[in-house]
């Protein structure tokens, strides 16, 4: 049952990411994507917000399930990150924190890069 929570949670951070997205970008008409930068700010703070609040609270697993892994999952996966960063930062754990932000960013760098490569041998150069 805990699944229903996530999948509707997801179905709409996803919609207003898509959204979102595109309406920040038609408002600016930047090449920048600051649709993205837009909803990853949101999201951040969003997960910074309500993972305090859930635990203040003790409000129902089946929440936070609902917002956190579905609907912050679908409409930004960077605020997980973000909140686990500064988790890091605020114990003291300033190595993790480092090596969170440091293998994170260079390695989804990467892993991007592998993406397209792979795409550009699967597709032979039709993007």
């Amino acid at each position: 049952m805990n699944v229903v929570f996530v999948i509707i949670g997801g179905g709409i951070g996803a919609s207003l990411r898509y959204l979102s997205t595109q309406i920040v970008n038609s408002l600016f008409n930047s090449k920048f994507t600051l649709g993205t930068i837009f909803v990853n700010c949101v999201g951040a703070f969003l997960i910074g917000f309500l993972m305090n609040f859930f635990d203040i609270y003790s409000i129902d697993n089946k929440w936070k399930l609902f917002a956190i892994t579905g609907f912050l999952g679908g409409y930004t996966t960077f605020s997980a990150y973000s909140y686990e960063t500064v988790h890091y930062f605020i114990n003291g754990n300033i190595k993790y924190a480092i090596m969170n932000i440091l293998l994170n960013n260079v390695l989804c760098l990467i892993f991007v890069l592998l993406g397209i490569g792979l795409n550009k041998i699967i597709f032979i150069n039709r993007i």
